[in-house]
């Protein structure tokens, strides 16, 4: 969760539908489902999802989402901010085999947790605290005006742990810090990881349509519809990588350090 995932989607989308201009960020069509939507859910299964527990909706969304794969005869991008693992049943929440991969964003925890106290308007030290709790979830509201299930996350490296050490399926691994440094390298292995036709120039065009000062362009003329409700800063805010070292004191740092030193250090954080 903040971590590149939708920059990620429109690298991907303006690779494979922009012609002459950038794809429009309030448009994102990669044609899949969004599998935590109660409406997507409800369709598919005729089962209102303000009715089950949280273990009840994994199992639904495990259900549904193996049989949408299994149908498909063409690439679906999936967005999910779920921690990989099981429903009460022992089936993977998100398949196994050869139809599934996996591109997996990991950013600088310390980076996240600014970006997230921003994305949800709350303090830096509420935002480590969600970072640091292996019992954190998103969108934890009921009711039928709330468009989202629950989603497990927990804590930053045990996430990560989960989607990089898991063996469902093949995962490509892609830090955040690497794509910002080295955009049409990083995107470029992306596309290859997908099967898709890896043309240059359509990475270079990519990269450029996805820049950052474009995606800030498109959300101050149109606003964007992914921003959170309870954000005052913009989505495309800054996308810097060590912003943390500006903001966060030494003891903020040092917290988040402490809870995730190995897995920052097997990434190359510390």
């Amino acid at each position: 969760m903040k971590s590149g995932n939708t920059w990620l989607r429109l690298l991907i989308a303006n690779y494979l539908f922009a012609a002459d201009a950038p794809i429009d960020i309030n448009r994102i069509d990669l044609n899949s489902p969004y599998p935590v939507r109660k409406d997507f859910l409800e369709e598919k299964s005729i089962v209102d999802p303000n009715l089950l527990s949280f273990d009840e909706t994994n199992l639904l969304r495990s259900i549904i989402m193996e049989d949408f794969v299994q149908r498909c005869d063409r690439i679906n991008c999936i967005k999910v901010h779920d921690k990989h693992g099981v429903t009460i049943d022992g089936t993977p929440l998100f398949g196994r085999g050869d139809a599934w991969s996996a591109v997996y964003i990991l950013r600088d925890p310390r980076d996240v947790a600014v970006s997230l106290a921003f994305h949800y308007n709350v303090t830096f030290d509420r935002a480590i605290k969600m970072l640091n709790n292996p019992k954190q979830r998103i969108a934890g509201y009921r009711g039928k005006y709330v468009p989202q299930v629950e989603q497990g996350v927990s804590d930053w490296s045990a996430h990560a742990a989960s989607w990089v050490d898991q063996s469902d399926f093949p995962v490509h691994i892609l830090r955040f810090e690497d794509l910002r440094a080295n955009p049409v390298e990083a995107f470029g292995a992306v596309v290859a990881f997908m099967g898709l036709e890896k043309r240059q120039e359509r990475v270079e065009r990519s990269v450029r349509f996805s820049d950052f000062t474009e995606l800030q362009r498109q959300e101050r003329q149109s606003g964007f519809s992914e921003r959170s409700s309870r954000s005052t800063a913009p989505f495309f805010r800054s996308g810097r990588v060590g912003a943390w070292a500006k903001v966060l004191t030494t003891a903020q740092s040092d917290a988040i350090a402490a809870a995730h030193h190995p897995m920052m250090e097997r990434f190359g954080y510390l």
